[in-house]
Parts: structure tokens; C-alpha cells; sequence
């Protein structure tokens, strides 16, 4: 199913009418210096936010010399191709089918002399953690291969984290942790500019809750959505605004962080679903217990269910209380805290994780150095919420 054939129009409707994180002009001269004659490799560059990053980057920093696109969803990266040669005209664009695990990203940023690497690539469901193979391979990929051995070519390095690394009960916002930390390593071991941004939950983006309740709504299907939850939101052009801000020179060994006066407040799940529902004109009615839904019911039935996830938030936080902020004078939209320090002892660790035959004991190694990581064995089913 199509969602909206617009989505930046009911991002509007529905979070912000204006780009709340808009680039200055000055910004945008220092990001084309950036971009001139550069070869760009972007890894996830089919997901929601490396797309709009693309679409950004093509649309206002065409400047660069070769650009690559890699992503393992061979069908979503052969809907860009045939979409960029629709809407731009630019040669030097390839596109490389791979899950970034299996991806010489050494070979490829030697042999294509690669300046900027960019990193959109994530494992990024709570729903992963319910099983052995799916948490190794978020460790995989969020934490360890997404990144070369080597310096090589590159002048600027880039991967996006989230709000789930602050303060982290998840498998999921671990891994990104420690994907702050090992950016961090990688930074200081080769003397090369690195930065990261943490932001909210990007609206209608691939897998997200609000695309979830705009598709049941729109097929008129009983769903359910998780009761008290709330969720800061940002749209697809805010969330490429805030990584294309991440490049610049000042940022270097920063986490980008939107201003949380900027956003605003934070909504609940609920209220958005009210929302979306008044736009596609579709009446809703909330139950709490499923025995009392309704299929037949001309109302669509919508269940509030507990958040019964592993590591779930009630609320989320952008910054943890130890981590210094600082302001920047020029910009107001965003704030930032320094990278993680340095830590030696990542690689082993990392490692280690990955070693170990059974979720439980990827667990336990979890505990090791994320002393508030909850070691429950019992396997909780999500599937009603989110």
C-alpha cells in the first residue's frame, strides 16, 4: 500500500507545518565546500532517512563528484533508481545491493577513493530482542559493521544514533550506545572528523508506529496501539536537516541533539491516532480489552494495550543528566554533548557479545558494563503494541 502519495504534507498536518530545523545560509555554503568534488558512499540509503538525505543531498548539493547508495533491499533500491533518474539528472550515482555484514567496506572506500561515509543502516525494533539471531545480528550490524578497519580516503565519517542510547534498558538502544562509542574509537585512532545526532522518532517513517496506524486505518483493520505511550516526532526533511547540520566542521566529535524547546511537546500515541483518523475521515473507538473489539462494528475498534516491552519507555530523553550540554550560539534549533570517551577495551568487548551461543548470555556480557540492563529470561510477546 502507498502510504499518502505525499508525505511530507501530512507530516505538516500532523507534527509541523515548517522545518523546524532549517539550514542557514551560511551553513548551506560550508556544506557545498563540503560536498565539491567529493565521492559520497551512504549506507541504509533505502531506508526512510537516508532516502529523504539522498533526495536532500542531490536536490541542494549536487556539487559532489561520485555518489553510492548501498542497501540489502534490492526492491526499495531499485524504486530510488528509477526515482532519482525521474526527478534529477546527475551522473555518478551507483547503487550496491548488500547487507552492510557482508560488505568489504574497506575494498569499496579504497578502490572508489571515498571522502564521506554516512551511515543509516540499523537494526532498529525492540522485536529483535525477542530472539537470539536477531539480537546478534543488531549487534552486527549497528555496532560493529558499519564502520572500516581503516581510515583509508575518508575525511568525514557519519552514523546516525537515536534517543534509545540515552540512559539505555534495551538490547536495541545498547547497541547504538555502543555505536557512539565506537564511532568515538574510530575517530580518535585515526584522526578523522566524526559526529552522530540523536533524535525522535522520524513520523511515517518505514516501520514506525504512525505508519503502522495510518495503513490499518486505511485498510478499515482493527489494530492496537500502546496506552500512556508518549513519543517526541520529527519529519522526514528534519531528521535530513539535522544529519546534513552534523557535518559541519564545528560539529566535529559531537552528538547533535534537536533543542527540546524546538520540538515541543512530546504526543501520545493516541492523540496522533485521533489525528490521522480525523484526515481520512474514518470514526474510531478506543477499547482496553479485547474481548470487547468489535469487527463488525461500523466504528473501527482500536485496542489500548500495556507496554509490555523489554526495555520499553514510558517517556524518552534526548540527553542523559551527566552528559554537559552546550548551546550553539548560531543556531538555536539544536544543542550538543561530546562523544563518548575513549574506550579500550570496546573491541574485546564487542566481540565478546557476539561470541556467545544463547540470548541469556548475551545478556549476561550486557550486564557486565550496563549495570540498569534488566537480565529477564522470560521472552515477552509484543506483537499488539509496538
Amino acid at each position: 500500500m502507498k502510504l499518502y502519495q505525499n508525505i511530507n504534507s501530512l507530516e505538516k498536518k500532523i507534527i509541523s507545518k515548517n522545518n523546524r530545523f532549517e539550514i542557514s545560509k551560511t551553513d548551506m555554503n560550508e556544506l557545498l565546500s563540503i560536498f565539491k568534488n567529493k565521492n559520497i558512499l551512504i549506507m541504509g540509503a533505502a531506508g526512510s532517512i537516508g532516502y529523504q538525505f539522498t533526495k536532500d543531498l542531490l536536490k541542494n548539493f549536487s556539487v559532489f563528484k561520485n555518489l553510492y547508495l548501498v542497501d540489502k533491499n534490492e526492491n526499495e533500491l531499485t524504486e530510488i533508481n528509477r526515482n532519482l533518474i525521474i526527478n534529477y539528472h546527475k551522473k555518478g550515482i551507483f547503487y550496491i545491493c548488500s547487507d552492510i555484514i557482508n560488505l568489504d567496506i574497506d575494498e569499496l572506500i579504497s578502490k572508489n577513493k571515498i571522502h564521506i561515509l554516512l551511515n543509516f543502516s540499523a537494526i532498529k525494533h525492540v522485536r529483535s530482542e525477542e530472539n537470539y539471531h536477531s539480537s546478534r545480528y543488531m549487534f552486527l550490524t549497528n555496532s560493529i559493521y558499519f564502520l572500516p578497519k581503516k581510515k583509508l580516503t575518508l575525511e568525514k565519517v557519519f552514523s546516525v544514533s537515536t534517543d534509545k542510547t540515552v540512559n539505555p534498558k534495551s538490547i536495541l538502544g545498547i547497541s547504538k550506545n555502543l555505536m557512539e562509542k565506537k564511532l568515538t574509537n574510530f575517530g580518535r585512532n585515526n584522526k578523522v572528523f566524526v559526529s552522530t545526532t540523536r533524535f525522535a522518532n522520524v513520523s511515517f517513517s518505514n516501520g514506525s508506529i504512525l505508519k503502522y496506524v495510518y495503513e490499518r486505518l486505511s485498510a478499515k483493520k482493527i489494530f492496537g496501539i500502546p496506552d500512556k505511550i508518549k513519543r517526541y516526532f520529527i519529519t522526514h526533511e528534519e531528521a535530513s536537516a539535522l544529519c546534513m547540520k552534523a557535518l559541519l566542521e564545528r560539529y566535529d566529535n559531537q552528538i547533535l541533539i534537536p533543542n527540546p524547546k524546538i520540538i515541543g511537546k512530546d504526543f501520545l500515541i493516541k492523540d496522533l491516532t485521533k489525528k490521522i483518523a480525523s484526515i481520512l475521515k474514518i470514526q474510531i473507538k478506543f477499547i482496553k480489552k479485547e474481548k470487547d473489539l468489535n469487527i463488525k462494528n461500523k466504528i473501527l475498534n482500536v485496542l489500548l494495550t500495556k507496554p509490555n516491552s523489554h526495555g520499553q519507555k514510558i517517556n524518552e530523553q534526548l540527553f542523559s543528566d551527566d552528559e554537559k550540554i552546550y548551546y550553539d550560539k548560531n543556531d538555536k534549533s539544536i544543542i550538543f554533548t561530546k562523544m563518548p570517551k575513549f574506550d579500550k577495551s570496546l573491541k574485546k568487548y564487542l566481540k565478546k557479545i557476539i561470541s556467545q551461543k544463547n540470548l541469556q548470555d548475551i545478556k549476561k556480557v550486557i550486564k557486565q558494563k550496563y549495570k540498569d540492563f534488566k537480565l529477564s529470561s522470560k521472552v515477552i510477546s509484543i506483537s499488539k503494541t509496538i
